[in-house]
Formats: structure tokens, sequence, C-alpha cells
């Protein structure tokens, strides 16, 4: 009898099969993980641009000012300042009356390329939030019905929690969970000004959170280097640089990259932290003199408005007013802002 051969692979074809499957693999996960990427970059942009404008319709109604709960909540029907109303003004209270006001929705403060101790906030109260004044959070049995804003959204993993409208005296340490991704600027000192609808088309307002940088070199000439840090455990409260984890959210763990958004509510995405585009003119012509008075911002440090120099080393808080009072680009998120003997001092969020 004449036996047939039936069609079958050999052990060496599977072989070759599987190499070739997993090189192609190997050459498309790269280029997958790229477009995800820049799929969440334009995304993050999309939520950015979102935000810039729902504060230019605030402040439309606004004698065009951005909110501050400093301004909106005089009477203290929400929170009760302890020393100035300005304490009010922290990342999660300004940008929670954007959410009460249905201006924007909650998920817009999660960026989508988020790394860090954040995730969206899950049971706003627009109606009797328990931790503003009144709120039966504090054991007082009252209904909240002149709270302005939820005070329990918080901005930062290190924001208070509220009760009947005083913050808990203990911040979480270590930290909890934010539910704000970006920096924004500090309205306080010659930044308030900063802090409206001015239609400014080279002043930052809102970010990607960056890490923190010192200037080598001198202030005329000198070169911005991420802050060596030493891989120091991120508690919230440490100024990180090099081990920062705002340098892996677009892409790179060296160079800061992201989103800027501006008060003409454009965005634009940058590979640094000081863009060509963003320029300050610094005044002291002792140092600073000609082609070195006008140079880069960088948008996450506080430099003096005369030489360049950082006005003071980035430690657990900064103060904004005194020397330190200056009006070039500065974004930042804060948990905490203290006002005593004239001076406003912010606790700014490290990650």
């Amino acid at each position: 009898m004449k036996r047939t051969r039936k069609n079958a692979f050999t052990l060496i074809e599977l072989l070759v099969v599987i190499a070739i499957i997993a090189l192609l693999i190997g050459i498309l996960l790269p280029a997958l993980g790229k477009a995800r990427q820049r799929a969440n970059q334009l995304k993050d942009s999309t939520q950015i641009r979102s935000l810039m404008q729902g504060m230019v319709l605030f402040a439309g109604q606004n004698k065009d000012n951005y909110p501050l709960p400093s301004r909106v909540d005089r009477n203290d029907s929400t929170i009760i300042a302890l020393n100035t109303s300005i304490e009010k003004n922290t990342t999660g209270n300004i940008f929670s009356i954007l959410i009460s006001q249905g201006i924007v929705e909650v998920g817009l403060c999660l960026s989508p390329v988020e790394l860090g101790l954040y995730e969206e906030y899950e049971g706003y109260e627009f109606e009797s939030p328990q931790g503003a004044v009144g709120g039966t959070a504090g054991g007082g049995g009252g209904v909240p019905t002149q709270a302005l804003w939820d005070p329990n959204f918080r901005g930062t993993p290190k924001d208070p929690r509220y009760i009947a409208g005083t913050s808990d005296e203990n911040f979480p340490n270590p930290p909890t969970i934010g539910s704000f991704s970006y920096a924004h600027t500090p309205p306080f000192g010659f930044r308030t000004a900063g802090w409206s609808n001015n239609f400014q088309s080279l002043e930052p307002a809102i970010a990607n959170r960056g890490p923190v940088y010192t200037l080598e070199g001198g202030s005329a000439e000198g070169k911005w280097r991420l802050l060596v840090d030493n891989n120091i455990q991120s508690n919230g409260s440490n100024p990180l640089g090099t081990s920062s984890i705002t340098l892996a959210m677009n892409g790179s763990r060296t160079v800061w990259a992201g989103n800027v958004g501006f008060n003409d509510a454009h965005v634009t995405f940058y590979n640094r932290p000081d863009p060509a585009q963003i320029v300050w003119t610094f005044t002291d012509a002792s140092v600073m003199i000609n082609q070195y008075r006008t140079q880069a911002d960088n948008i996450f440090m506080n430099e003096d408005d005369g030489n360049r120099l950082i006005v003071t080393a980035p430690t657990d808080t900064v103060i904004l007013t005194g020397v330190e009072n200056n009006r070039n680009a500065y974004l930042t998120q804060y948990y905490q802002v203290q006002s005593t003997g004239g001076n406003t001092t912010i606790s700014p969020y490290y990650d």
C-alpha cells in the first residue's frame, strides 16, 4: 500500500516562526509605546487647555481674576481662616472652586501621564460638603448650606483633611493621595497680577509638574542642572531633582518635558524647563549686562528678578514676599500657606 505524507511543520520551522514573531514584537512594542505616550501627551494638552478655559470662564464673571478662595470665601462660610484669608489659597482649594461651580470636571484634574500618588477624586460633595463650616464631620450636626466648595478635594497628597472648616493640625506623613496633577502660578505678592485673564501669550499659568534645579556657573552664563538629590526618599517635602518622577512623565528620566498652558489659553509642549520662548529681562545691570540681561526663564524656580539667581535654596517651604517677591515665571503646587509678620510662605509638594 502506498502511504501519503501528511503536511506538517517541523520543529525547526516552528522555531523559526516563533523567532520571527518575537522579532516583530520587539520592533513593534517600542513604536506602540511611543504612540501611546504621544496620545497621552495630546490628551494631557487638551486637559490643560480645558482647565485654562475654565479659569478664563470664571474670570469673565469675576473682574478678570482667576479663582482665589480668599476672595470667594470672605465670610469664612467654607473654611475658617486662622491668621489671614490668603491661607485658604492652596492648590486644592483653588481648583475645587472650579469643580464646585461646574466649570471643570473632576477628571480633568488628573493628568493621563500621571505617575505619582494621584487618582481621580471620588465623591465630590457639591452640596453640604462635610469638611466645610458646619459640616457633620466635625460632630456639630449642622448643614453647611453656605459652603462654596468641597475643602476635602485634595490637590496634593499632603493636603490636610478638613473638619467643620478647620484643617487637621497634622499633615499626612507619609503622603496619601492627591487629585490635582498640575503645577500653577502661586498667586502671592507680585505674581498675584499674573493670576488673571490678562491674555499674555508668553506668561505661563499651568503646566505638568517639574523637578528642582540648581544654577551652575554664575547668574549671567550659568546653566540649569537637576538638583542632585542622592536618591533621597520622597516624602512630599524633600526637594527632588535627579530622582523626581516628573522627569519620567513624558518619556525621559534625565530631562524634563511637558505641556505648559499660558494666559491666553493656548498650550505648548516643551522639552526643557527654560524654553527659549519664555524669557525674562533681569534688571541688575551690574551683573546682567549686554546679551545676558534677557534670558530664558526656568518655570520651576523662583529666580531673583534682578540677577537670575535662585532666591533661596528650595526647602520644605518657599517664601514669596520680601526679597523673595518676584514676577518671573514660577509654577508649583502646594498644600499649605502661612502668613505671619507680613511674610507669605508656601509648602510645595515635591515628588
